[in-house]
Parts: structure tokens; sequence; C-alpha cells
């Protein structure tokens, strides 16, 4: 799930056109015919009522801008740093660059099941740490031992590399073996880019992410006099904090003294630092607490306004006795443009699908281009994000391979494609209904043809009915269903002959659907069509629905 800059929408309906035949009508019109094309005559067609007295299928389609959600984990605390609880959604106020926003989301994180927390135990074993192990294993137990269920921690150890001891779980004795092998301190801190690699571990995880960093801070990789935000690489770094809602937290065993880089990145993060001598369990466990009495914030901005860099972020509450931490702002993705260009082409597969998440916030003919070709990527969740975000910048050159991904290999792709589809609407009938046309008469079922149907039947109108009739005569019973329920969905008088036919398909699950349709469609109409195959049905599961439909009043 990204979400910590997801988007959203309003719900966006299909507008069918005025004009069509009433769904009774034509039915009554195909009833009268069915003698004579018995008798063979030419079957009569539904005559046109007049126009003042046509009823026909009308609904809005509400059209409204995508939203990119930021989402902030907020922790409040006392004079002593003790935790807060209770607090309400009045008692928060959110500025953005200087603007109060008006809040999606507000409330308590403890209890949410949809949020469950991920907390990655980093523990710096460099020379300068070496005398801090023994009590870093000890502290990491305490805090482990006070996890809800669902949580779950992972642990790995830092020097000049990253070495992952234990990967996420919520197993205590899978926990216990890791952090009894840690080893011995050795080498130099490559801090910054230790937590880059946590990142990336933690960013698909859903709801609430912690890096729990224990280090005397020390980085020889990166300037200390630096502020954190004019760092190109610690701009990344926050951004993909701030995407993936990590907050970094900071633990210094022995006496305090300036962390300087560090200390202003975990700040920025909205994490705390602490400092502590002999007594980390302690410490750890007061961690624990703290991390189960947060508070998720989220609003919504527009990502298409001309707002570039970084913009500055401030939570308050209405007590003036109480402290509030959370991250200090966010860099918008329009800012970034020709570095996530680059990161699109990249190996990292995860800077592929960071960078596809934010070209498709960017209204820009490049990141349209980008996208375009990021729908053929090796990796599926770049597919698939690249489809959302050419859906949301509504950049209709991308149907026609966005109608190709509906027959992608990973589900979680053929889903987005569908979806994206109903967003395009009208402009996705024509490329939907041609791929239907095509896999109708094919020997062997195509995967993404079931799919294209139900996207049809959604978004379709006229064009619709000739390519799913024709899937009708198909020879898998999968896609003649797929071609009854979605003209049946698509709500159209023009569908009541095809899904007649339906009505005589050897499989009995088709018969049902088709029956089923028939009378959504045909209301009182479409009885006496029914009661004629009632009294020629042999199977008896279509027998008592269709007797269950005609009760129905």
């Amino acid at each position: 799930m990204r979400q910590s800059a997801g988007n959203s929408r309003m719900p966006r309906m299909r507008c069918t056109p005025r004009g069509r035949v009433p769904a009774a009508l034509a039915l009554a019109g195909l009833l009268a015919g069915s003698g004579a094309a018995r008798a063979g005559a030419a079957p009569a067609r539904g005559a046109e009522a007049p126009p003042a007295s046509n009823v026909f299928q009308e609904s809005v389609r509400v059209v409204d801008r995508p939203w990119e959600r930021v989402g902030l984990t907020v922790t409040v605390t006392d004079r002593d740093g003790k935790p807060v609880r209770g607090l309400s959604c009045g008692d928060f106020s959110v500025l953005d660059n200087g603007v109060p926003v008006d809040l999606a989301e507000c409330g308590p994180e403890e209890g949410r099941s949809e949020r469950p927390l991920s907390i990655a135990v980093l523990l710096d074993l460099s020379q300068s740490m070496g005398s801090q192990i023994g009590r870093v294993e000890e502290a990491a137990r305490a805090l482990l031992a006070g996890l809800r269920p669902g949580d779950e921690v992972l642990v790995a150890k830092f020097s000049d590399q990253v070495t992952v001891l234990q990967p996420f779980t919520g197993e205590s004795g899978a926990l216990a073996h890791s952090l009894g092998s840690i080893g011995r301190a050795r080498g130099g801190t490559a801090l910054f880019q230790s937590i880059e690699s946590t990142l990336k571990d933690v960013r698909e995880r859903s709801g609430r992410k912690v890096i729990l960093v224990v280090s005397d801070g020390q980085d020889n990789s990166l300037e200390r006099a630096q502020p954190v935000t004019q760092s190109l690489f610690m701009q990344d770094l926050l951004r993909l904090c701030l995407r993936t809602q990590t907050v970094v937290y900071g633990v210094r065993p022995g006496m305090p003294s300036s962390w300087q880089a560090f200390e202003g990145f975990v700040e920025a993060t909205g994490g705390r630092l602490f400092y502590t001598g002999a007594d980390l369990p302690r410490l750890f466990a007061r961690l624990g607490e703290e991390f189960r009495s947060q508070y998720y914030l989220a609003y919504d901005i527009d990502p298409k306004s001309d707002a570039k860099g970084w913009r500055r972020l401030r939570v308050s509450v209405s007590r003036p006795d109480l402290v509030v931490h959370a991250i200090d702002g966010y860099f918008t993705p329009r800012d970034r443009l020709a570095g996530l260009l680059h990161d699109i082409e990249d190996r990292d597969e995860g800077l592929r699908q960071d960078a596809a998440w934010d070209l498709g916030f960017v209204d820009d003919a490049r990141s349209r281009l980008a996208l375009r070709a990021a729908i053929d990527d090796a990796d599926p969740t770049v597919r698939r994000i690249a489809i959302e975000g050419l859906a949301r910048l509504r950049e209709e050159r991308g149907i026609d391979a966005i109608v190709e991904r509906l027959g992608d290999a990973d589900g979680e792709v053929r889903d987005a494609a569908a979806a994206a589809l109903r967003e395009f609407g009208p402009a996705a009938i024509a490329p939907v209904a041609r791929s239907v046309a095509a896999g109708a008469g094919r020997r062997w079922m195509p995967r993404g043809l079931i799919p294209a149907a139900g996207v049809l039947g959604a978004i379709g109108d006229d064009r619709a009915i000739e390519p799913l009739g024709a899937l009708l005569e198909a020879r898998t019973p999968e896609a003649r269903l797929a071609a009854v329920q979605a003209l049946a969905a698509l709500g159209l008088a023009t569908g009541l002959g095809p899904l007649r036919r339906g009505l005589e398909d050897p499989v009995p699950a088709v018969r049902q659907a088709a029956a089923e349709g028939l009378l959504a469609l045909g209301g009182a109409a479409a009885r006496p069509v029914l009661e004629a195959r009632l009294a020629k049905e042999s199977d008896a599961a279509v027998r008592q629905a269709l007797l269950t439909l005609l009760n129905r009043p």
C-alpha cells in the first residue's frame, strides 16, 4: 500500500445517452414479434415511443480533481515527555505553508487494525558502539515484549553496511534467536545509507512504520554541518519517509551530545531523540508505550498546483501545556521531475516504483510519456502504479496499452487496468469493445477477455451491444456468463435481445444470469418470457431461481 501520499477521488458515474428504447417497451416488442418470427416472418422491431413519453436511464458524472493524501503520525507529550492520550480531532490544527487545512482523517493509532505497527530496529555495530552491544540486546527484548498482536518487528545491524538479522515477524522465539546473534562491533558508520536501505524493507508494509535507530549518531559518509533540507540525498530520504509514513527515532546510549545531521533528520521525520545511560530496557519499554499512544492525521492537497519545493508543516494542539512531534514538511513531486525521469529507468525496482508513484501526480508531457513506457516494466508493481498514474492524469493516449494489461499475468495489474478504464469512461469504450470483439471468436479465451467484458458493462453504451452479443457465442461458458452479466449491467434496452438468447444457453449458470438480467431490465414485461422458460427448464437450480424471480412483487 504506498500511502502517505495517496489520493482520494469523488465517485465517477457514467452518463447513459437519452433516447434509448425503454426496456419494458423493447421487451414487449420482442414478445410481440416472437410469434411472427416463429411463423417465418421478419421479427418486428420495438416501435419508438414519442420523445415526450420516452423513459431513459440517466445519471450524472461527477468529476473531481485527484488529490494527494498527506498522512502524519503525530506524538503528543506533556512537559515531562510522557505521551498524552484522549485528544479529539478538534484539539488538532495543521498548517501547510502557513495555510490551515481541513483534516480528512483523525484519530488514535491504537486499536486501528487496518494500521498495524511495523518496527525496524536498526542497531549500530560500528566500533564507536562496542561497549553498548550487550545492553542493546536486553533493551530490544523489552521493546518486543510490549507489542500488540498483529504488530511485527524487523531486526537489522549496521556499520558500513546493513545486515538483516530477522525479517519482519511477530514470533517472539525467532526474535530472541536473532537478537542473540548480533555479533561484535566493527567498522565505520554509514548511518543514513543504512536508514535508506531499511526504508526499502518497510515501504510496502501497510499501516504505521517506525525505524528505531540505536546509534551514537556518527556518520562517516555525510557532511554533518550541511542542513538536512539542502542535501539532495537527505531530501530523497525525507520524501521517502513521508510517503511511506515512516517515523525515525534515535536512541543514543550514553551521555547527551550533539548529533547534528542525525538530530535534524530525526526531528524532520516527526520522531524523537533519546539519551540514556545504563537503563536501555526501561527506555525501550517507554518507547513501546509512546508508539501505542500516537495519533494519525491526514489531509488532501492538490498535486497539480504550481507550488514547488519544500512545504513546511506545523501541527499544534489547543492545550498550551502539551508538546507535538510531527514531520516538519515534505517535497512536492513537481519539484523533482528531472530526478524522477531518471529514477523511472533505474535498475532498482524500488526506485522505479517510487518514481512512477510521484510521476502520477505531475501533469507534464514528460511524466505522461514515462508512465506510458512504464506500463511495460518488468516489475508488476511498477506497471500497476503507472496505470494508476495515467488514469489520475487522464492520459487517454495510454488507454490502448492499459486495455492490453487487462490480460496481465499479475492479478493486481489486471484490477488496476480495469479500474483505470472505468475512470476513463466513454474514451475507453471503443478500445475495450474492439478487445472483446477480437477475443470472442478465438478458440482459446484470452486472459483479459472477462475483465474487458466487465469494463464494458460498467462504462459502455450502444457500442458495447455487438461485441457482447458476439461473446455470447464464445466456446467457453465463463466468457458467455461474463457477456450476460455485462449486458445486464449495461441496462440498455438494446441488450434485451442478446439476453433472451442467453436463456437458451446450454450452461445453467448462464441461463440463470440471463433470466435475472431480463427481469431487471424488462420488469413486468419480462415475466411471460421467464414463464415460458420455466415451462421447459430441466435444471432444478435454474427452475428454483426462475420461481424466485417470478414470485417477486
